[in-house]
């Protein structure tokens, strides 16, 4: 039989770890506090710097893997697009002198249309 301070102490680690699991607030897929975070006066007095900077960095990077995908697949690429929060992203390609419209899927780079 567990004695009662260790039966006390089991029951509050336990209490702790799954606590951490269940906390208010928490999302499997991105920050953990995100929600409470873009509550904050930090978050709304910088909000439109913090976006510019989601545009600054994050934004190229995605549309050069896209031009590095869709010239891997033979083309030559003329422009990309891409708005954050789409799920596609827009490609401009010649090929064999004719010009190609193509629309990969994000975030899976996946080729959805070729017009």
């Amino acid at each position: 039989m567990l004695k009662p301070t260790a039966a006390t102490a089991m029951v509050a680690a336990l209490a702790i770890t799954t606590g951490c699991v269940t906390a208010p607030g928490y999302n499997a897929y991105g920050d953990l506090y995100e929600d409470v975070y873009k509550d904050s006066k930090v978050y709304k007095k910088h909000k439109k710097t913090i976006k510019n900077i989601d545009k600054e960095f994050y934004q190229p990077a995605i549309e050069q893997r896209a031009a590095n995908k869709v010239s891997s697949m033979g083309y030559r690429v003329k422009d990309v697009k891409y708005k954050k929060g789409d799920d596609k992203i827009k490609v401009k390609a010649t090929r064999g002198g004719k010009d190609y419209k193509i629309d990969l899927s994000y975030p899976s780079y996946q080729v959805i249309k070729i017009k």
